[in-house]
């Protein structure tokens, strides 16, 4: 969509919910969840068992989540997540994974990448979009978004 000297691309993205994918990763998460406990009575750290229970907790309400309708918007003045202005002088560079996905470098370290899925047809034009104001910079996936692609 190009108006003039104004570019800009809109998708749509659903979120898929988290979840461990078959029943064997619930029984195996299970289990250890159950030894943990048995091994912080037998140190009697119940901090730990605490710790357990609301980790199982968590887990059991991502299972729950329902999928999420997300919005992205980049034109001239940044990107638009449901709405929300990220400007391009926050980041330092992006990267075009080839698997439908870019990623912006943010200038803060708490959390560096902005990972964020896009159809693959729309690959060049976020390309010509987002060069005119950050330049183009490798980037490797971190070893936890691996491990969630792998098994969630």
């Amino acid at each position: 969509m190009t108006n003039g000297n104004i570019k800009e691309i809109e998708w749509q993205i659903e979120e898929k919910p988290i979840g461990l994918k078959g029943s064997e990763w619930l029984w195996a998460l299970i289990i250890v969840g159950l030894a943990v406990v048995i091994f912080s009575i037998l140190l009697k750290n119940y901090l730990l068992i605490i710790i357990v229970a609301l980790s199982a907790f968590v887990i059991y309400e991502l299972k729950k989540k329902i999928s999420e309708l997300h919005h992205f918007k980049l034109n001239n003045e940044g990107l638009y997540i449901n709405n929300k202005r990220f400007p391009y002088d926050s980041f330092e560079s992006f990267w075009i994974f080839p698997f439908g996905e870019i990623a912006f470098k943010r200038k803060h370290h708490f959390m560096p990448l902005l990972t964020i899925p896009f159809h693959n047809r729309e690959e060049s034009l976020i390309r010509d979009i987002v060069s005119n104001y950050l330049p183009e910079v490798e980037e490797e996936e971190s070893f936890l978004d691996l491990i969630q692609k792998k098994f969630f």
